[in-house]
C-alpha cells in the first residue's frame, strides 16, 4: 500500500503481552476469564512478519490497555448508541456481498449498539472538490477515490443532515470504488477518523477477481464466502478504530493490520484478549450490556448461519473453554 520500509519491528515477548493486557485482578469475574482463561490454547502470538507484511510497512508500536485507557476514545453513553452504515455509489452487481448480512453479523460485536443502514447516494452527490481526489490507477488501470476526502464529505453530511440526530455514535461509508488515503499509498481497505467518528471502507480488493470484477460471473459459493468474511472484517476493524483502538501487534487479532490480501484472511474474526479487553473499557464497562459469553454465542450462531467453518470451530471451542471452567 505504501513504500516506507520498518526493519524496526519485532515481536511482542510473553511479557510484553502480559504488560499490554495489565492488570486484571479488579475486573469483573467473566471479564476477567475472558481475557485470563486459556489464552495459549485459543490465541497464536503475532508471527514474526515477511518482508511487504504490513508492520514492516509500518509504524506499529503497540497499544496498551493503560495507554488506551488513558487516550481518548469513544465510550458508549446516553442514547448515542446507533452506528450508521453509509453507502456509496452502485452495488447493482451479483458478485457484491450483501449489506444486510454484513450489518447482522457485525452488530454482535457491538453490544448496546445498532447498525442501521442509510439510503445510498451516489459519488455525483459529493461535492466538486471531493471527487477532485478521482484518479486512475496506474496498476489496474481503475478509477480509484480519495478515502479522505470522502470522509470529509460524510462528516460534513453529518453536520448538515443529521445535525439534531441525537443517537448517532459512528458513521461508515462503503462502496465498491476502489480507494485510496494519499497520493504516496496505492491503495487502502479502510480508512477510519477516530476524531471525526467516521470511517469508510470498500468492497473493490475484497474480490478475488479484482481489478476483474466486470468480467467474470457470479460468485461460486466459496467465493461468496470469501468475500462475506473480508467485508464483515474489514467493516467490523474500521468501526473498532472509531472506538480508539489501534492495530494489534500482539496476538493474531482481528485488528492486526493488513497490506496484503495473505495478511487479511490470516485475520482472524475474533478480538484477542487485549483487545477484548479495550472493547470493555469502550462500553463503559458495564457487565450488562458487555457480556463476552453471550456476545460468542451470538457470533456462534451466525458464523454457523454464514457457513464460516473455521470461525465457528473457534468460538465453539473458546466458549466449550470458558462455560467448563465457569461449572466448575
Amino acid at each position: 500500500m505504501c513504500a516506507s520500509f520498518n526493519k524496526l519491528f519485532s515481536a511482542p515477548t510473553d511479557r510484553e503481552r502480559a504488560r499490554a493486557l495489565g492488570d486484571t485482578y479488579q475486573l469483573p469475574d467473566s471479564i476477567r476469564r475472558a481475557v485470563t482463561v486459556g489464552v495459549d490454547e485459543c490465541f497464536l502470538p503475532f508471527p514474526i512478519p515477511n518482508e511487504g507484511d504490513w508492520v514492516t510497512m509500518n509504524q506499529e508500536r503497540g497499544q496498551t490497555v493503560e495507554s488506551f485507557e488513558r487516550t481518548k476514545q469513544t465510550v458508549l453513553h446516553g442514547n448515542r448508541r446507533t452506528i450508521y452504515i453509509q453507502p456509496i455509489g452502485s452495488f447493482d452487481h451479483p458478485r457484491v456481498p450483501s449489506l444486510k448480512n454484513i450489518s447482522e453479523f457485525s452488530s454482535h460485536f457491538f453490544p448496546g449498539c445498532r447498525l442501521e443502514t442509510l439510503p445510498q447516494i451516489d459519488f455525483t452527490d459529493l461535492p466538486k472538490h471531493s471527487r477532485a481526489g478521482q484518479r486512475i490507477d496506474p496498476y489496474t488501470k481503475k478509477p480509484q477515490y480519495s478515502a479522505t476526502l470522502i470522509i470529509d464529505h460524510l462528516k460534513k453530511m453529518k453536520r448538515r443532515q443529521r445535525k439534531n440526530d441525537t443517537e448517532e455514535l459512528f458513521c461508515i461509508g462503503v462502496t465498491m470504488a476502489d480507494i485510496y488515503p494519499d497520493s504516496s499509498w496505492n491503495f487502502v481497505y479502510g480508512l477510519a477518523s477516530t476524531i471525526d467518528g467516521i470511517a469508510i471502507y470498500s468492497f473493490a480488493r475484497l474480490d478475488p477477481s479484482f481489478p476483474d470484477i466486470e468480467s467474470v460471473g457470479p460468485c461460486t459459493e466459496q467465493e461468496r464466502i470469501l468475500i462475506l468474511k473480508r467485508a464483515i472484517s474489514v467493516c467490523v476493524h474500521e468501526i473498532i478504530h472509531l472506538f480508539g483502538l489501534k492495530h494489534c501487534v500482539y496476538y493474531l487479532c482481528l485488528m492486526n493490520g493488513a497490506e496484503t490480501e495473505v495478511e487479511m484472511d490470516g485475520q482472524p474474526l475474533y478480538l484477542c484478549p487485549i483487545c477484548l479487553r479495550k472493547m470493555y473499557t469502550a462500553t463503559g464497562k458495564d457487565r450488562k450490556i458487555f457480556n463476552v459469553v453471550e456476545t460468542y454465542h451470538d457470533i456462534l450462531d451466525v458464523c454457523q448461519k454464514f457457513h464460516f467453518k473455521d470461525e465457528a470451530a473457534w468460538y465453539e471451542n473458546r466458549l466449550n473453554l470458558l462455560t467448563m471452567l465457569t461449572n466448575e
